[in-house]
């Protein structure tokens, strides 16, 4: 082979080698970025969006375990709730969430934190997630959501289940806060079922 020859299959391997690391970097970020888009794709479009440290000290104020407590946080993203659920004393702190990749990064968290023997993340649809057993929920919610998550915690609920709702309240016409709590541009509110 002549040394035009061997240098035109050098830059052919070098071209494919080339086109092969860009398709296998698209590929990674798709794989790794779609999570995070198609919530915009969804009926209700919920982004991640983290809680301040204000509010899970103001959902911690408002919400005491007790040995019966069973907690979840429907839309749980990093899990930074649900830890903070366990660190105060509730036996049970459970969070679903459809981003597969903040459902590990939340498990990761709690291993780290020493809480992994009383969380749960689980990768899940929150309207098809039975809410029944828990007594205690936090809502981390769009406004276009905040009607139909009422109705399904009103069916789903049982009497005294605590619940807080954070950035939008509730359906009034369903449900009727016993306190708004301010906190700036995150306000919550919250209900109790009778």
């Amino acid at each position: 082979m002549s040394e035009t020859a061997a240098v035109q299959v050098s830059r052919k391997r070098r071209k494919l080698w080339i086109g092969a690391g860009f398709v296998g970097c698209v590929t990674a970020s798709l794989a790794l970025a779609g999570p995070f888009v198609t919530p915009a794709l969804r009926r209700h479009v919920l982004p991640y969006v983290p809680a301040t440290e204000t509010t899970v000290e103001l959902i911690f104020k408002e919400l005491r375990a007790v040995p019966s407590s069973r907690f979840i946080d429907l839309g749980s993203g990093d899990g930074r709730v649900v830890i903070e659920a366990a660190k105060k004393g509730f036996p049970i702190a459970h969070g679903i969430e459809l981003n597969i990749w903040l459902v590990l990064f939340s498990r990761w968290k709690s291993l780290v934190s020493g809480t992994s023997g009383r969380t749960a993340f689980k990768r899940a649809d929150l309207w098809k997630y039975d809410l029944s057993s828990y007594n205690t929920i936090v809502v981390f919610g769009g406004e276009s959501m905040m009607e139909e998550i009422s109705q399904k915690l009103k069916r789903e609920t049982k009497p005294d289940t605590d619940i807080i709702a954070c950035r939008f309240p509730l359906d009034e016409t369903i449900w009727t806060a016993d306190k708004l709590i301010e906190d700036g541009p995150n306000p919550l509110w919250r209900y109790r079922q009778i």
